[in-house]
């Protein structure tokens, strides 16, 4: 119906052009700019520089999921629907304007050894844990005094 249709636009607009702007930016750019301790005048430039082209990319995502979400997603379903949409969008506002600190290449190259660390470190653990539950060749468990029936590694004996 053509009036469903208006009415979804009329719902994604006012969202878009009234609530976004005037209330989501400011608010996260206030918040983002006290976590990050910036002095205010830091976080107005670091809003100035960013709300343009997050607003552009703002309107480009979210007005197609608002208005397939009002129009076409049912009313219980909303709610699990915005928030995977959000967790994109998240990712997408982080990359665009997530850090005011300013990274340098070993910076970068640092992080990223560190997270290699971390990974290696899981990865030994997790072979450990392996080893002690094949070597033990137990395939009954207690975890906080409740017996568990291990069904992972009982096939491979």
């Amino acid at each position: 119906d053509k009036t469903d249709y208006l009415a979804a636009m009329e719902q994604t607009l006012a969202s878009q052009l009234g609530i976004v702007p005037f209330l989501y930016y400011p608010v996260f750019f206030t918040l983002t700019g006290f976590l990050q301790g910036l002095t205010q005048e830091q976080a107005i430039q670091r809003a100035q520089e960013n709300f343009v082209p997050l607003m552009q990319r703002n309107l480009l995502f979210w007005i197609p999921v608002q208005f397939v979400q009002f129009e076409f997603i049912p009313t219980d379903l909303q709610i699990p629907f915005l928030s995977v949409c959000g967790l994109c969008w998240t990712f997408i506002l982080s990359v665009m304007a997530g850090s005011a600190k300013g990274y340098s290449e070993e910076d970068a190259e640092g992080e990223i050894a560190v997270v290699m660390a971390e990974e290696q470190e899981l990865a030994d653990v997790a072979a450990a844990l392996v080893l002690e539950a094949d070597a033990s060749g137990a395939e009954q468990r207690e975890i906080e005094g409740v017996p568990v029936h291990d069904k992972a590694f009982a096939g491979s004996r």
